[in-house]
């Protein structure tokens, strides 16, 4: 463990993060900053005219491949990763956490465009069809063997446990249980969710697709009043903590004065890290969902992009972050919380007994929302690899591993994840780069003439 968490810091301060920012900087500038620029037209052009768009009939919608990619999105980051943000970096990290955002919405952006662009029909599009075109068939093969390892990994075995924690937890705090009935318990919700979502795989891309657009929505208002509820209950906070997150994004120590000992190197690290962590702008795998809709303009479609990483980090982390510094509750700065934070300031509204229901609630949603999005990419991966009979065969191995890691402590899942998202992330940075002026010529042509 301690080994994978050196190797992981390295490849995450030294390889993945330069590489984040030299992709969506030199995008940006090639774009000419279209993501901000354009922000209301991408809007107008995505969730104004959702659920609408072609492919009602035919196959998989905008707004269905967009429900995906935030099903996959939307998970524990958005409560833990946005609380490790603050606890690591302080309140301004938040403001680093924006600026990822808005680096990332022009990645996530090009690689939803050059998977729609470089797909053939009848093969799995997506990342691996522009890496290909860019790097070769090797690196292409590579990226869809570290997607389907890190979907197992991270999509399945690590969000698995965290959703039956989650619900265990809040079973406990009405029913006390012993060691073998919690065991039980977690292996009968383990087996309930993978019947769950072998039901919902069945259907396919275009199944998880119709099940994504009514669960994402929903999940995300829920999560959204009740983070809300905090902050109207403390609204009177709201100022100072918006100047802490200004002060503390270049002067951490100014903002809270000797709090932790935090440096600007580490704010300016975990709000970059956990913002990436989040909306996955970077990995790539957002263009997996989305090359199976049935898309008109690349360039049109791919404005998708833009608001999944505004929704997800810009408003659903900012409520989390927002929501722990609002409410008061101590913060063990330098700390790695988990949901507790979170928890912690929901009581303040709702009660210590309804708080962890509530918590339980939104992180359950989260987590197996995460755990079905994955699928999708982990199948799509393996079909790439290894035709329809690789992907029945790795549909049947995710299935068996969800009572797995409802069941079994998955710490040294996460750190294996964390390196498996980095190595999957280089070639796909790499191919943005090269296919930055493929990129710049659409946008240009499509949103600046």
């Amino acid at each position: 463990m301690l080994f994978l968490e050196t190797v992981n810091h390295f490849l995450w301060s030294w390889l993945f993060l330069p590489g984040l920012l030299l992709c969506g900087g030199v995008l940006t500038w090639r774009c000419r900053g279209f993501q901000l620029r354009r922000f209301g037209l991408s809007l107008r052009l995505t969730v104004g005219q959702a659920p609408a768009g072609p492919g009602a009939e035919e196959g998989v919608t905008p707004f269905q491949a967009a429900s995906t990619a935030l099903a996959s999105t939307i998970g524990t980051g958005n409560i833990v990763g946005a609380a490790q943000a603050v606890a690591l970096g302080g309140p301004g990290a938040l403001f680093w956490l924006w600026a990822a955002a808005l680096l990332g919405m022009a990645v996530k952006y090009a690689e939803i465009y050059l998977g729609l662009l470089t797909r053939r029909a009848g093969e799995a599009g997506g990342p691996m069809t522009y890496i290909r075109a860019a790097l070769g068939p090797l690196p292409a093969g590579a990226y869809a063997a570290l997607a389907a390892l890190s979907s197992l990994g991270m999509g399945n075995l690590a969000q698995c446990n965290t959703c039956v924690s989650a619900l265990t937890g809040a079973v406990q705090s009405f029913l006390p249980l012993d060691g073998n009935s919690r065991f039980f318990l977690r292996l009968g919700l383990g087996l309930a969710l993978a019947l769950i979502a072998a039901a919902l795989l069945e259907g396919g891309v275009r199944g998880v697709g119709r099940a994504m657009e009514r669960l994402v929505p929903w999940m995300a208002l829920i999560f959204l009043a009740l983070t809300g509820a905090v902050l109207l209950r403390h609204a009177g906070r709201l100022p100072a903590v918006l100047g802490q997150v200004f002060a503390g994004a270049f002067r951490p120590r100014a903002a809270f004065g000797a709090a932790g000992g935090l440096a600007l190197k580490e704010t300016v690290h975990w709000g970059f890290r956990r913002g990436a962590f989040s909306n996955e702008a970077g990995l790539g795998s957002a263009a997996i969902a989305h090359a199976a809709a049935q898309a008109g303009d690349p360039a049109e479609h791919a404005l998708w992009g833009i608001f999944e990483v505004f929704a997800d980090t810009v408003v659903l982390c900012s409520a989390t972050a927002l929501a722990i510094l609002c409410s008061g509750v101590p913060v063990a700065w330098g700390s790695v919380p988990g949901p507790e934070l979170l928890g912690a300031a929901l009581a303040t509204v709702f009660g210590g007994r309804a708080a962890p229901v509530l918590l339980a609630l939104c992180v359950g949603l989260f987590s197996f929302s995460t755990v079905i999005g994955s699928a999708v990419y982990g199948l799509r991966s393996a079909e790439y690899l290894l035709g329809s009979a690789g992907a029945a065969l790795y549909r049947g191995l995710y299935l068996a591993c969800i009572p797995i890691g409802s069941v079994l402590s998955t710490a040294a899942v996460w750190a294996a994840a964390d390196t498996v998202n980095v190595l999957m992330a280089l070639p796909n940075l790499a191919a943005l780069l090269l296919l930055s002026g493929t990129v710049s010529q659409a946008v240009r042509r499509r949103f600046f003439t």
